[in-house]
């Protein structure tokens, strides 16, 4: 316990909620993007918007406690990796990737090992597999 009497399981519960906090709006950005993509809103970079916060959630998962968010977002990552804003914008299965972030998120919670190999399994394969 610290001096003003949080214990360290609450600082780590508090980022963690954080954490989920700002994945819930990085999402919010990742259909806004797709959005703007689907309207072919050249003014926004949509694709560009888009893998910089897939990057950030792959990069953040891991550090609080899902790594399944990083599996997910890196295999987004290499779903995209041959994609322009015309294919970006007219792909449905990345809705897929999107939902499967979401599904996990708005639970709180990291699947276990068998339901992460349903999600991966459910998940197009990126170009480069």
């Amino acid at each position: 316990m610290f001096k003003n009497g949080v214990t360290e399981e609450q600082i780590i519960a508090g980022m963690r909620d954080d954490f989920l906090a700002d994945a819930n709006k990085r999402l919010s950005l990742l259909r806004k993007s797709r959005e703007a993509a689907r309207n072919r809103d050249c003014e926004n970079d949509s694709l560009r918007v888009f893998r910089a916060e897939v990057h950030t959630l792959k990069g953040m998962g891991q550090a609080f406690g899902f790594p399944s968010l990083t599996m997910i977002s890196r295999r987004l990552e290499g779903y995209l990796s041959t994609h322009t804003e015309e294919v970006f914008a007219d792909d449905d299965e990345v809705a897929l990737f999107i939902d499967s972030i979401a599904d996990i998120v708005s639970s709180g919670e990291e699947p276990d090992d068998d339901m992460l190999d349903t999600i991966l399994g459910g998940l197009p394969a990126p170009a480069n597999d």
